[in-house]
């Protein structure tokens, strides 16, 4: 990686996780090149304004999530719901440490920016809606009968891992989201079909 590219990493690493600490609104340009270790003329040679960065970031973020998910073990079992069930206990194992180092950067992007960055909120949401349809397939097939229902389950599923962050936050720790996403998980083994 040439030292352009290692600086424009970092840059897109500390977006992601001064953001996440400080939320869209309150992190500066200064902030974000301070955290990288960079001028901030070096910050304005990779992105023009603070939003397009935070929006390079939105793709980093949900290319680096889907390499972490790949590497997980939860596309292991056989059964289709084995492997739901194996994506929400991936989704609990990821609630360790300091709230801001889970914290999903996307998600947070867009509970400030919904209504203010549009085209920042589009792509935000978009990444949460694509995570919602990788699990479409297997809840279909775990569904049995009831697979119609998979599309909406997936992001019922979204929905409350979202919830469950924005808990952890509130909380200052990950025990109530845990709770929240094991409640999550009963459920789902309750509605799906879960014996060869």
């Amino acid at each position: 990686m040439s030292g352009d590219q290692n600086r424009r990493e970092r840059l897109l690493l500390a977006a992601i996780d001064v953001i996440r600490v400080r939320g869209y609104g309150a992190t500066r340009v200064d902030d974000i090149a301070a955290a990288a270790g960079v001028t901030k003329g070096s910050f304005f040679h990779h992105f023009p304004t603070k939003e397009a960065c935070a929006r390079e970031a939105v793709v980093f973020w949900s290319e680096q999530s889907q390499a972490n998910f790949g590497l997980s073990s939860h596309r292991g079992p056989t059964l289709p719901a084995a492997r739901v069930l194996a994506y929400i206990d991936f989704r609990i194992s990821l609630l360790d440490g300091q709230v801001a180092a889970y914290a999903c950067y996307v998600g947070t992007v867009l509970q400030e920016v919904h209504d203010t960055h549009p085209q920042l909120a589009a792509e935000s949401a978009a990444t949460i809606l694509e995570q919602a349809a990788l699990l479409e397939d297997d809840l279909a097939a775990a569904l049995g009968r009831e697979h119609a229902e998979a599309h909406d389950l997936a992001i019922h599923i979204e929905a409350t891992i979202q919830g469950a962050l924005l808990i952890a936050k509130a909380e200052g720790g990950s025990k109530a989201a845990r709770t929240s996403l094991g409640h999550l998980r009963r459920y789902l083994e309750l509605r799906m079909e879960t014996k060869p």
